[in-house]
């Protein structure tokens, strides 16, 4: 069973918000020759991180306190930054893929995320804007009714 990573999207109001600021940073890394590859650094390196990227893991993004998308991690790489000091790089597969959204409480950093904790992924994808609101879904949800 593959192990995931979730990490709060600080910042970020939506997934389509995400998905701009994304497509931004990748056109910032091309114009200035940078690596064009999607990456969020971090100051830790996942110890577990071999089986993250070997058993096929995702990071799970939290926006406005619910988990709402994922996207596949292709590799972890420890990297220097301008300054001399060391770094975690997760590098990311750029398609976002809809998951059933679920509560998340605040935390710092990334956390490791077992197999069978992970929200399965949603049946009507990105984008559907006949969609509940992440709030109302996980309300639903929790009265079983979604």
């Amino acid at each position: 069973m593959a192990l995931h990573l979730i990490k709060l999207a600080v910042g970020i109001e939506s997934v389509s918000h995400l998905r701009e600021r994304q497509r931004q940073r990748l056109a910032e890394a091309a114009g200035h020759g940078q690596d064009p590859r999607l990456r969020i650094l971090t100051r830790n390196m996942p110890r577990r991180g071999d089986e993250i990227v070997g058993e096929g893991g995702s990071l799970y993004w939290v926006i406005k306190g619910h988990i709402l998308v994922r996207q596949a991690i292709t590799a972890i790489e420890p990297v220097t930054n301008a300054e001399s000091n060391r770094r975690c790089a997760i590098y990311l597969d750029p398609e976002l893929v809809g998951i059933r959204s679920r509560r998340s409480r605040p935390f710092q950093g990334w956390r490791y995320l077992e197999a069978d904790r992970a929200p399965p992924d949603s049946a009507g994808g990105l984008g559907d804007e006949n969609e509940a609101p992440p709030e109302m879904a996980a309300d639903l949800r929790d009265m079983g009714l979604l």
